[in-house]
């Protein structure tokens, strides 16, 4: 009878596992794959903080780039990113005082 009482915790578990995994292919795996496999030329549309551990620079609606240096020295909403296919090194451009983009420092996406 007591292993009984532990049946009820099966299903949380695999809904667990099964969030964990959507969530890892996803977020991380399909996220880093697209960076670098591809072309991109865009500009950050929107940053999150989460809880001060990680910064994720949005520049589409579904692809981002992390970073988990939040203290350092970050991208801003408005960068330009000029990145070639399948290299894991990106340059940063920044609106100069004048109103136009100027190169500002060249990233080494790091595993």
């Amino acid at each position: 009878m007591k292993a009984l009482k532990y049946y009820r915790f099966i299903p949380i578990l695999l809904g667990m596992i099964a969030f964990c995994y959507f969530y890892l292919y996803r977020y991380v795996y399909l996220n880093s794959k697209y960076f670098e496999q591809n072309k991109i030329n865009s500009k950050i549309i929107k940053v999150y903080n989460y809880e001060n551990k990680s910064l994720q620079f949005y520049y589409t609606d579904d692809y981002c780039i992390t970073n988990t240096d939040t203290k350092g020295d970050t991208l801003k909403i408005g960068d330009s990113i000029s990145k070639e296919a399948n290299t894991e090194s990106f340059k940063i451009y920044r609106k100069n005082q004048l109103g136009k983009y100027e190169f500002y420092k060249n990233y080494l996406m790091e595993e």
